[in-house]
C-alpha cells in the first residue's frame, strides 16, 4: 500500500538512503495554479537540520517537478515530483543487517517480506514523509481553488508532561514557526526546548501531541457510513510514523452527556461522519522515538519528532480534504 486516496491519489516512492524520494499525484484536475516555490516552501518547513532540537542530517530537499504542470498550472495528468538524497550515511547502519532495533519496523518488516533495506530504515523511515509533504502542496493548491476559506494550522501542544493551552483562533502557520519547538506559547516553548535538549543529551526521547485546527470547511465533507470524515482523517494521521492515536474534538470524555453536548466544540466539527461547518479540531498523539541510548548518541536522530511532525500532520489533513472534496463533487446532493 504505497498509494493514498481514492480520487485524489498519491503514490510515494523511495527509501531513506536511496538516490531520491518522490510522489506521483493523480486525480488533480487541470487548471490548478501550482507554483514550485509553494512546494519548496512546504518542504523547507519539514526538512531535517532546522535547529539543534532535530536531527543534524543536512538535506536541502530541493523539489524537481517532472510532469503534470505547464505554465504554472496543472494539466490534469499525473504530477511527478522528487527530491534527491545528498547526506545519507549508510555506513552507520551496517549492524542493522543482523540486528533488530526495539520499537522499529526492523523485525516485522524482515519477518513479513524476508528482505529489507537496513539503511536508515529504508522505506519505513520517517524520511518517506517528504513525499507526502510534496503531494500535499498540490492538494493545498487544489483546495485554495475549490475551498478558499479552508485553513489548516497545526502546532505542538504537548511534549512529555509539558502542555500549552489552546491558542487564539487567528493562529497562523507563520506564528507557529516562530519557535523551533513549534509551540505557540512562548513560555511553554522554552521549557519544551530544554526538555528535548536534556533528553537528546541523555540518549533518551520524548513524545507528546500535535493539535490541529481546520476552519472554513463546508457542511457535508465526508461520507456517512464507512467513509466518515473522522475515519479517513484518523487513518491518514495514524499512517504517519510514531503516531499512537487521534482524538477528535475538544470535549472532556469524562463529562456526562448534558455537559459534553452543551459545547459544540466537543463534536470536533463532525456530525454523523460529515463536516458540520464548524472548526474541526484534532489531537494527534506521538510516541517517543524508538532510537535510544548508544544508537541515539552516535547517530543522527530526532530526540522528539513533534516539531518536524507539524507540517506532516497538516499534509495528511490536506490530502484527506482534497480527496473528500473530489468525492463530494462526484456525488453531489440529490433532493
Amino acid at each position: 500500500m504505497n498509494t493514498f486516496g481514492t480520487l485524489f491519489r498519491v503514490t510515494t516512492f523511495g527509501e531513506s538512503h536511496g538516490p531520491a524520494l518522490g510522489a506521483v499525484v493523480d486525480g488533480c484536475p487541470a487548471g490548478v495554479a501550482l507554483d514550485p516555490a509553494h512546494v519548496q516552501a512546504a518542504l523547507d518547513r519539514r526538512r531535517p537540520g532546522q535547529s539543534a532540537l532535530t536531527t543534524p542530517r543536512k538535506e536541502p530537499d530541493q523539489v524537481e517537478v517532472l510532469s503534470g504542470v505547464y505554465e504554472g498550472k496543472t494539466l490534469g495528468t499525473p504530477i511527478a515530483m522528487l527530491v534527491r538524497n545528498v547526506d545519507a550515511r549508510s555506513q552507520d547502519y551496517q549492524t542493522l543487517r543482523t540486528e533488530d532495533r526495539p520499537g522499529h519496523a526492523d523485525f516485522t518488516w524482515r519477518t513479513r517480506f524476508g528482505h529489507r533495506d537496513p539503511r536508515g530504515g529504508g522505506r519505513t523511515s520517517a524520511r518517506e514523509t517528504v513525499s507526502r509533504v510534496m503531494a500535499a502542496a498540490v492538494a493545498e493548491a487544489f483546495l485554495a481553488r475549490e475551498l478558499p476559506e479552508v485553513r489548516t494550522v497545526a502546532w505542538v501542544a504537548k511534549v512529555g508532561a509539558l502542555e500549552c493551552g489552546a491558542p487564539e483562533a487567528s493562529l497562523t502557520r507563520a506564528q507557529v514557526d516562530v519557535h523551533p519547538t513549534r509551540c505557540p506559547d512562548p513560555k511553554v516553548s522554552v521549557a519544551m526546548a530544554e526538555a528535548i535538549t536534556k533528553a537528546r543529551d541523555a540518549g533518551d526521547s520524548l513524545g507528546g501531541a500535535v493539535d490541529v485546527r481546520i476552519t472554513g470547511l463546508p457542511v457535508g465533507l465526508g461520507e456517512p457510513v464507512f467513509g466518515k470524515l473522522k475515519a479517513t482523517l484518523s487513518a491518514a494521521l495514524t499512517s504517519i510514523p510514531a503516531v499512537a492515536g487521534v482524538i477528535i474534538g475538544a470535549g472532556d470524555l469524562e463529562l456526562n452527556g448534558s455537559q459534553f453536548h452543551a459545547d459544540p466544540r466537543s463534536w470536533g466539527g463532525i456530525q454523523g461522519g460529515l463536516s458540520n461547518g464548524q472548526p474541526l479540531e484534532l489531537r494527534v498523539l506521538f510516541k517517543p522515538p524508538s532510537t535510544l541510548r548508544e544508537h541515539a548518541l552516535n547517530g543522527r536522530h530526532d530526540p522528539c519528532v513533534l516539531p518536524r511532525a507539524v507540517p506532516i500532520v497538516e499534509a495528511m489533513v490536506s490530502l484527506t480534504l482534497a480527496d473528500a472534496r473530489l468525492s463530494m463533487l462526484a456525488h453531489p446532493h440529490r433532493p
